[in-house]
């Protein structure tokens, strides 16, 4: 037999073994599936899979049970408990050297979940670090629960960023808002300061009428520039001591509008542009500019028309005497459900009769 013929036999018995083998595979490959369908089987896959899932959620978990012993927890919660599972599970994380602010925590927690059975979530610092845990009852008896550990230190930082940013924004708008009113004031030196003094009237009685914070903070600031209007007025019209003509008076009201277009533009958080252009508008449709009544005034408004009104009435003027409290009081009261709205002016009288509130 030549060397020919001797490969051609070896190569066929190659073919031969190849072939069997991958039979054998084939075989081998349907029994692992078969094998996989198997109750068991897939029960162990399944719990695989989930161990995996379970470990590859980057917050520290654990399960605990009535008593607060570790019945299971993830690969993240040894990380942070700094031992491997078999010396975790079955333990108290009393057992474990870690902040005692978490223990602590985590036991009020567990305590209220137990009564109550519902999700509780508590914020705790740490020192170094900020943490929400979260516990989350399994309803079972005795009951369980999942308790959740995120580290939401990089969060907080970034809430105090913003808060720091806020407050510079709030200053900026502040002084913007001031300076405003003091360029106002040095073109009429006979109401020098009335802004202000608005709008402390303003802020009083709305913090009286029970109004929220941020409704008040906008009150003030619409009390500050609520005269904005009549930069559009003549100087002289504005520093004349004795009475306006017709056109001169006629100019004089058109300020709310004015103010309204200047304001319009800014994108105020409050009804800043609205309180200016309604501060005039007087219950009954007497007012201006667009004759309003009632219900169609904003609350800013109504209270920046008491506010105003009682400011004049208590200071002097070139062409007359500043009235007494007790007569700016009988005024207001006779126009209360007229020209004003009832609760504000009672607000008002309540502030200065029985509070004792001085305009600073």
């Amino acid at each position: 037999m030549n060397s020919e013929e001797n490969n051609q036999k070896r190569s066929s018995g190659q073919a031969k073994d190849v072939e069997l083998l991958q039979k054998e595979l084939e075989k081998a490959y349907r029994e692992i599936e078969a094998l996989k369908k198997t109750p068991d089987v897939a029960f162990f896959e399944s719990a695989r899979q989930w161990r995996n899932i379970f470990d590859a959620i980057p917050e520290p978990i654990c399960l605990l049970d009535a008593n607060l012993l570790i019945i299971k927890c993830n690969a993240s919660m040894a990380q942070l408990l700094n031992k491997p599972y078999h010396e975790i599970l079955g333990k108290k994380l009393d057992d474990f050297a870690i902040d005692i602010t978490f223990v602590d925590t985590v036991k009020n927690l567990f305590s209220k979940m137990k009564k109550e059975l519902t999700r509780h979530i508590e914020i705790i610092n740490t020192g170094n670090n900020w943490y929400e845990i979260v516990t989350y009852p399994l309803i079972e008896h005795p009951v369980k629960g999942l308790v959740i550990l995120r580290n939401i230190t990089h969060l907080k930082k970034i809430e105090e960023d913003l808060e720091k940013s806020h407050t510079r924004l709030k200053k900026t708008f502040h002084g913007t808002i001031d300076a405003l009113a003091t360029t106002l004031e040095k073109r009429d030196p006979f109401t020098a300061g009335h802004e202000r003094r608005v709008a402390q009237i303003a802020q009083a009685i709305a913090i009286e009428l029970g109004a929220d914070t941020e409704t008040i903070e906008g009150i003030l600031i619409s009390g500050l520039v609520h005269d904005i209007g009549k930069i559009v007025v003549p100087a002289e019209i504005l520093s004349r001591p004795g009475g306006l003509n017709s056109h001169e008076y006629n100019l004089v009201k058109h300020h709310p509008e004015a103010g309204y277009e200047i304001l319009k533009k800014i994108e105020f958080p409050w009804p800043v542009a609205d309180a200016v252009l309604q501060h005039h508008e007087r219950f009954d449709g007497s007012g201006y500019p667009n004759k309003l009544t009632e219900k169609k005034i904003i609350f800013e408004a109504r209270i920046l028309a008491v506010a105003d009104s009682c400011e004049a009435m208590l200071s002097n003027r070139p062409y007359r005497k500043a009235k007494t409290i007790n007569q700016m009081i009988a005024e207001l009261q006779e126009l209360k459900g007229i020209h004003f709205d009832e609760k504000v002016v009672d607000a008002c009288v309540k502030l200065f009769k029985k509070k004792n509130f001085k305009i600073e």
